[in-house]
């Protein structure tokens, strides 16, 4: 087994949840390589949320451009 830690002290939240999602992009493509675990406070949470599929808002609606 080869294990990595990863430390920072500082780093903010969101610099933190941006790190964490993207080495989960990096487990996703080495599935077929190796089995690679993620572990750590919040971990799960972070991912679970940060790959949720949000439904566009009315509000979010960009009005068509106009052109004279």
């Amino acid at each position: 087994m080869k294990k990595i830690i990863i430390s920072s002290k500082d780093i903010t939240a969101k610099q933190w949840t941006n790190l964490v999602l993207e080495l989960n992009i990096l487990k996703k493509e080495w599935r077929n390589h190796a089995t690679i675990d993620l572990s750590g406070q919040g971990i799960k949470n972070i991912i679970t949320k940060g790959n949720m599929k949000v439904k566009p808002s009315k509000e979010a609606h960009v009005p068509d451009i106009v052109e004279f």
